[in-house]
């Protein structure tokens, strides 16, 4: 984990002091040594009861340092990794953004070296990257789904990932096609649903949506899933739950990283060629449990649970 804060974490620094949480129990709910929290407040002079994450943000990153021999600064690497895992940059995209800007330069080069390296360790930057760049573009639509809207007319803050409610779903399919288990992930968060369905008609497909997310207890803004004939009736998932509803590109993957990984992590407790029929529903939800509770990198180690109650607090207004 970077000694830095990341931004979100200092908003979430400025709302638990604003409730009245102490600086212990900050570093306790941000999974930081309390040293850290205490640095940020003596290296910004910052005063408790006026501490603004913005202009404390902006201060750290105009007092970055360079060294070129160790590679990019900590903070540099945290503002590429999230033009990478927010905006779904390309590593040339980043490089001459960065040059433009007047950040500390990084090649092209060195940042694909750092995804490779990510991808080794687990991480997910690899699934947000563009690989259309390798491409003559995206390839046209040409199923059957009526009033499907494409992603590109999804809202920007959606790829940002700043709120919960961001939902991508898939199916993951038993083998011959036979038997399928549902799965939701919230974009931020990554906190997941799982559910082992009894077939995969749309309507199954649809009906079980609506149930489990009817039944969650946070925010549902959008759902973005491929072009599976099993979402064919996205216009009654979207009028039930009073939500938007998108569809990736064909043969996109990269749109749609959070479920992807998700689905590959599924895969370490049911792996390809496991007969459905020897899945029970309760084992399902047990693996469900077990990946919310899961600390992950991407979100600075914390469990989806916990980074899901941190992003409650950040949003509550005060």
């Amino acid at each position: 984990m970077s000694q830095h804060l990341q931004k979100s974490e200092r908003i979430q620094i400025q709302t638990l002091l604003e409730v009245g949480k102490s600086i212990d129990d900050i570093a306790l709910y941000l999974g930081r040594h309390r040293s850290t929290i205490y640095r940020e407040m003596n290296r910004a002079g910052a005063d408790i009861e006026k501490y603004q994450a913005d202009i404390y943000h902006n201060h750290s990153r105009k007092n970055m340092s360079r060294n070129v021999d160790k590679g990019p600064s900590s903070e540099i690497i945290f503002l590429i990794d999230q033009k990478i895992l927010c905006e779904q940059w390309s590593p040339e995209q980043i490089s001459n953004w960065l040059k433009i800007n007047n950040y500390e330069p990084v090649s092209h080069t060195w940042i694909y070296q750092h995804i490779e390296k990510d991808k080794s360790e687990g991480g997910e930057l690899f699934n947000n990257l563009r690989r259309g760049s390798y491409s003559k573009g995206h390839k046209p639509y040409k199923g059957n789904i009526p009033d499907r809207i494409s992603i590109e007319e999804r809202p920007s803050i959606v790829n940002e990932r700043m709120r919960l409610g961001d939902y991508e779903i898939d199916l993951i399919v038993g083998p011959k096609n036979k038997g399928a288990i549902l799965s939701l992930i919230d974009r931020v968060s990554r906190c997941c649903i799982l559910e082992k369905l009894n077939g995969k008609s749309s309507t199954e497909v649809s009906e079980q949506i609506i149930k489990l997310l009817q039944s969650s207890p946070g925010p549902i803004f959008t759902i973005t899933t491929d072009n599976g004939t099993e979402f064919t009736d996205h216009k009654h998932i979207s009028n039930k739950l009073n939500i938007n509803y998108y569809f990736a590109h064909p043969y996109a993957s990269y749109e749609r990283g959070s479920i992807e990984n998700l689905n590959g992590l599924v895969r370490q407790y049911i792996p390809k060629g496991t007969d459905f029929n020897d899945i029970d529903p309760t084992q399902v939800k047990t693996i469900q449990h077990k990946l919310n509770r899961r600390p992950r990198k991407v979100l600075g180690f914390l469990s989806p649970i916990e980074y899901t109650k941190s992003m409650d607090l950040s949003q509550l207004d005060l």
